[in-house]
């Protein structure tokens, strides 16, 4: 699909490394009362249940295709052969699908990436978005296949693009599934040499004049790691953190959404920057318990350290907050 115009047009036709802090957003009364009522809500694990079709298995077999194709840095051949199966898997889930071209300028020159979007349309033309990147890191000196930073996101994002598509009904807002190109520098991390897709889309969502439309942001980045350790990410806009820490507590997941904290540069920054409600849920101690973790971008960021039980928790709470965020944002459905 092209223009990003083009869906609001037919809506309206039918009806990874420290930076500057970010200033918090001021909440509305609402808001805030919505917030402090959330204790009182009850939720519970769901583990695949009716109620919370998640299922971390089928994520796993996700990250396990994503690895097959081997290392796919931004403009390498398999990362063509990635792009066709996010693809492919958001059609099959019954997802619009746009896919956004645009060629980096990087240290190394001119290269071409992709952003991939799958589409659920709700009531409203607000947008929520979840987001991952799905290109690895492009190292020469080692085989780096990326199996938590790059695929485990990727991989739960499918999934859940699937589950929510199954409660498309339910849906008051619309929601975007963004796969980021870029992520990861080409050469050494600068603020010109990272986050190219998610700049990108901000970008052009801008020049379009529909940026305004995207109200929260969810990013999921390294969130297969077996011994799963979220900390709270320092720049993300704190009501909408609390907010999804209150779900993963009521659902007795208080272990692996810790009250830690760490910076963390990600593909979040550049909605952040807009002033856009943004969260980042990683594990940036992977492998150990100081940040990054010893298996972050090393040869052994392997599948065999990757675990379907972590998918299931984060997507459980993920699943879960998005129906949260949409009634703290909009209100009760009609």
């Amino acid at each position: 699909m092209g223009n990003f115009q083009t869906i609001f047009d037919a809506r309206v036709g039918q009806g990874k490394n420290a930076g500057a802090i970010f200033s918090p957003l001021i909440l509305s009364f609402g808001l805030l009362n919505f917030l402090l009522a959330l204790p009182l809500l009850f939720f519970i694990g769901c583990q695949g249940s009716p109620q919370c079709p998640i299922n971390g298995q089928r994520a796993f077999k996700h990250v396990e295709k994503l690895v097959s194709f081997g290392p796919h840095p931004s403009g390498s051949k398999a990362i063509g052969d990635v792009q066709t199966y996010i693809r492919n898997h958001l059609i099959r889930s019954g997802l619009q699908v746009m896919e956004k071209d645009f060629l980096a300028s990087t240290p190394i020159g001119s290269i071409p990436m992709k952003n991939i979007i799958g589409i659920l349309e709700g009531k409203r033309s607000q947008i929520i978005m979840l987001a991952t990147h799905y290109d690895t890191k492009r190292f020469s000196e080692f085989k780096f296949v990326g199996a938590n930073d790059g695929c485990s996101g990727t991989g739960l994002l499918l999934e859940l693009a699937a589950a929510l598509a199954a409660e498309q009904k339910k849906l008051d807002c619309s929601l975007w599934f963004v796969f980021f190109d870029g992520e990861e520098a080409i050469l050494q991390w600068s603020s010109d040499d990272s986050l190219y897709g998610s700049r990108h889309l901000v970008k052009e969502l801008k020049e379009q004049g529909i940026l305004s439309l995207v109200r929260s942001v969810i990013l999921l980045d390294m969130v297969g790691d077996q011994d799963l350790t979220i900390c709270r990410e320092a720049y993300s806009t704190k009501w909408l953190q609390d907010l999804i820490w209150s779900v993963a507590s009521q659902m007795n997941y208080q272990q692996y959404f810790r009250e830690c904290s760490q910076q963390v540069m990600d593909d979040h920054w550049p909605l952040l920057q807009e002033g856009i409600s943004a969260v980042d849920i990683i594990d940036f101690q992977y492998g150990g318990s100081e940040p990054p973790g010893i298996y972050w971008h090393t040869a052994q960021d392997t599948l065999d350290k990757v675990s379907a039980e972590s998918l299931q928790v984060v997507g459980e709470v993920v699943y879960k907050s998005i129906f949260q965020v949409q009634k703290a944002l909009f209100g009760e459905m009609n």
